[in-house]
């Protein structure tokens, strides 16, 4: 694997990855690592943060931040240890996220729903927006945001975070427009079914809505299987660093033919 520098000649590309404990996360860090990116792990398990930390040390250089990405300041703290230990900021992957409730939109709890987006889209639009501060002055720079198949088309039992996922659609392609004559790329990255722990967790709780065991899209999907982690990984890495210029305002689908 060569390295990737991202428009800079000095050295090894340096990329903020939200919710970077998480199984995607995780494997978005991989793929990054691989590509000889210096790292910056937000997340707020500390403990599995700095777990991964160790696993991927001999590969590149990493700091970690164990924070709340919804906590007010958050991402400027971020940005600022960046900055403090690799002098710049190339790319930022917001991939924190959750899927909140699953549950007939009579019975959702308001309040479950506005915690949903203040991790899903509040937080994403404050790391999106804090990236451009620092991004405008370099003339360049990459935000990657994950979104959702669920962000392209209604998802029955899972209003709330289709809603949610619907608006990282939206605020990517707009940021895109507003950004672009600066230098800056932003895309979306909508996965479909992912082979996760977050994916069990939908897949039971919509059998226990339909009274009917766990549910599984597998029958569903023309590839046959759910996306592994690791491919989802390697777009997000492929967006974040090799992607051309060009590529701007997307929405990445990655489902297996799901919705083709």
């Amino acid at each position: 694997m060569t390295r990737v520098d991202v428009g800079d000649e000095a050295g090894s590309p340096v990329v903020i990855v939200t919710g970077a404990a998480g199984q995607i996360g995780s494997a978005i860090a991989d793929a990054l690592a691989e590509r000889y990116a210096h790292l910056v792990l937000v997340d707020l398990a500390a403990a599995t943060l700095e777990a991964q930390v160790h696993a991927l040390a001999g590969l590149t250089e990493i700091v970690s931040v164990a924070v709340d990405a919804t906590a007010t300041g958050a991402a400027g703290d971020v940005f600022d240890a960046a900055i403090e230990r690799f002098g710049r900021v190339d790319a930022i992957v917001n991939n924190a996220g959750a899927e909140g409730p699953i549950a007939h939109l009579e019975d959702v709890d308001v309040e479950e729903v506005r915690r949903l987006f203040e991790i899903n889209v509040f937080a994403l639009l404050a790391f999106s927006a804090e990236a451009v501060r620092r991004f405008r002055p370099q003339g360049r720079g990459r935000i990657v945001n994950m979104a959702s198949g669920a962000g392209l088309a209604g998802s029955a039992g899972m209003a709330a975070y289709s809603a949610s996922k619907h608006a990282v659609v939206g605020l990517t392609r707009s940021l895109a427009r507003e950004v672009a004559d600066a230098g800056i790329q932003v895309n979306a990255v909508c996965p479909g079914c992912v082979d996760s722990p977050m994916m069990e967790r939908i897949e039971t709780r919509l059998g226990e809505l339909a009274g009917t065991g766990p549910a599984s899209f597998v029958p569903s999907i023309p590839a046959g299987r759910y996306c592994d982690p690791a491919e989802v990984g390697e777009l997000v890495a492929w967006l974040a660093l090799e992607a051309p210029a060009y590529v701007n305002g997307s929405t990445q689908v990655i489902d297996g033919a799901l919705r083709a």
